[in-house]
Parts: C-alpha cells; sequence; structure tokens
C-alpha cells in the first residue's frame, strides 16, 4: 500500500467518529407539565336538641313550656322554651359534633311567612309598633338580649341568616326566639310555617335563595 493510501483510511475513521459524536448530543428531551389536583370534603355533624327539633311554639309574655294564645300582638311573645331549661336557661340548641375537623357557622331560614288560610303574620322585621316580627338571639342568661334596632336577627323567608358564626367542635349554640304579630288585625287562628337550619364550613356562604323550602 501506498503512503497516500494510508492517509485517505486514517481520514475517513477520524469523520466517522466525529459524526457519532455529533449525533449523540444532539439529542432532543421532551417534557410535559399538568395540574396537581386534590379535593377535600370535611364531613360535618350538628346535634338539635329534642325541643328545637319538635318545632317553635310561641306563648303569650308570662307562660313557659305551654303553649297559649297569644294575646297582646304588640309585645316580643316568647318561644315556650326559651327559659324552660336549667337556671331559666333556653332549651333551644345546636351543638358542633367532636368529630368535626373545621369550625361551622349555623344558618337559619323560614319556608314562608305564618300562614292560617290566606291570612298571615309576617316573620320579616317591621320598624312601626317599636318593632314587629320574628326574630331570634343567641344567649343563655335569663335575660332578654339587646336586639339592634335594625334587627339584624329578623327571620327571612326562603334565605339563610347566619345565626351562630365560627362554632368550634363540640361546642352549643343558643337561641331564643320571639313573635310580634305583624299585622295587628291578623284575624285569630293558628298560623304555620315550617323552619330551616343548616350548618356549613365557617367559611361558606349560601347563596341568595339557597333557603327555599
Amino acid at each position: 500500500m501506498q503512503l497516500e493510501d494510508k492517509i485517505a483510511i486514517s481520514l475517513i475513521g477520524i469523520l466517522v467518529i466525529g459524526w457519532f459524536v455529533t449525533s449523540v448530543t444532539a439529542q432532543q428531551y421532551s417534557q410535559q407539565t399538568g395540574p396537581i389536583n386534590a379535593s377535600i370534603s370535611q364531613p360535618i355533624s350538628v346535634t338539635f336538641s329534642d325541643v328545637l327539633k319538635n318545632g317553635i311554639f310561641f306563648t303569650n309574655g308570662t307562660q313557659q313550656i305551654t303553649q297559649y294564645p297569644i294575646t297582646d300582638v304588640s309585645y316580643d311573645n316568647n318561644a315556650t322554651h326559651n327559659y324552660a331549661c336549667s337556671g331559666s336557661g333556653t332549651c333551644y340548641n345546636v351543638s358542633s359534633a367532636s368529630t368535626n375537623t373545621v369550625n361551622i357557622t349555623i344558618y337559619l331560614s323560614a319556608c314562608d311567612n305564618l300562614k292560617n288560610g290566606t291570612n298571615a303574620i309576617y316573620l320579616t322585621w317591621d320598624s312601626n309598633d317599636n318593632g314587629q316580627g320574628a326574630f331570634f338571639a343567641n344567649g343563655t342568661s335569663a335575660t332578654e338580649p339587646t336586639l339592634s334596632p335594625t334587627q339584624p336577627w329578623a327571620f327571612l323567608v326562603d334565605e339563610f341568616k347566619p345565626i351562630f358564626v365560627k362554632l368550634a367542635p363540640n361546642q352549643v349554640a343558643y337561641f331564643r326566639f320571639w313573635l310580634d304579630p305583624w299585622p295587628n288585625n291578623a284575624p285569630s287562628g293558628i298560623y304555620n310555617t315550617t323552619y330551616l337550619i343548616r350548618a356549613y364550613e365557617e367559611t361558606y356562604n349560601p347563596a341568595s335563595g339557597a333557603g327555599q323550602c
């Protein structure tokens, strides 16, 4: 073999090795991005006192436990068990279960105004007669709580109103209820409607109309 042929073979080998190195270092890598998603639903459990489960029945200003007809429609008439439990405390309460892992808010709504055929006693607050309507308040003492003149504690029909916010696990919310009927010329009779009580996580805000029956 002549010297010129040996040089040519050596050059070919160098070119092949160079191409192989280039093909390895030029490989492309692809990557995929995507979400990491987790949905959490904390179970909530509450217990209602027996008298609250049985209903809210109104009496006159002096009677307790037994329902009597309201004869003074300009007075804040008591619910029957406002002061009927230990130490003149209220028997109406809602308990947050010890197994709850989040604070809860208790909401209250009414399905309709109190009705007796075509006659009605309106639950929503009215400013006449020093304030009329059906309303509620928190507290366990024997003294009626002072209520705001604008009545933030009045019942709402078909819409939930928060009645106890940030109820911790194993905590109890106590309530009293009053009724000052309006209009004052509501005919005699038995008037009925249905109330709703629901518990949600503390930060949840039910939409308007969420209380519909």
